[in-house]
C-alpha cells in the first residue's frame, strides 16, 4: 500500500516503444484500429460459442460421420466405377439422336446387344438397390 506522503508515479513505456510511436505514428494507428476489429470480432465468436449447445454439437456430430459414411461408400472402387459409367451414358444418350418410342419399337429396341447390355445393368442395378433395401431393414 502506498503512503499518502509519497507522490504516485504513472508506468512509464519503455524508451523503444515511445521511439517505435514517433516514427511510426500510421502503423501505430492502424494497429491500434486492428486491435479494436480483432477485440469486436472476439466478441462475437464468445457470443456464438455461448449461443452453440450440447444438441447441436450432437447433431453436427451426427451430420459428419453420416457424411463420413457416405464418403466412404464414394470412395469405393466398384461405387467410382459405376458412377463414371453411368455419368458416361448420360453424356451419350444426350447427344444421341433419340426418338419417341413406342410399344413396338421398344420390342425391337430389345434386340439390339447394347440395348441387352444396358437392361442387363438396370436389372442388376435394381436388384442391388431392392438388397440394400432389405439390409437396412433388418
Amino acid at each position: 500500500m502506498q503512503n499518502q506522503d509519497t507522490p504516485r508515479t504513472e508506468p512509464q513505456a519503455p524508451d523503444e516503444l515511445v521511439a517505435a510511436i514517433e516514427n511510426n505514428p500510421e502503423e501505430v494507428a492502424l494497429f491500434v484500429e486492428r486491435l479494436g476489429l480483432l477485440n469486436e470480432l472476439i466478441d462475437v465468436i464468445e457470443l456464438g460459442m455461448g449461443a452453440v449447445d450440447d444438441e447441436m454439437v450432437h447433431s453436427l456430430a451426427k451430420t459428419g460421420t453420416a457424411l463420413g459414411e457416405v464418403a466412404d461408400d464414394a470412395a469405393n472402387p466398384e461405387t467410382v466405377a459405376g458412377i463414371k459409367r453411368l455419368l458416361a451414358a448420360v453424356g451419350d444418350a444426350e447427344v444421341a439422336d433419340s426418338k419417341p418410342l413406342g410399344p413396338v419399337g421398344l420390342v425391337r429396341a430389345a434386340r439390339d446387344p447394347e440395348v441387352k447390355a444396358g437392361l442387363g445393368y438396370l436389372v442388376a442395378l435394381a436388384a442391388a438397390l431392392g438388397a440394400q433395401r432389405e439390409e437396412k431393414t433388418q
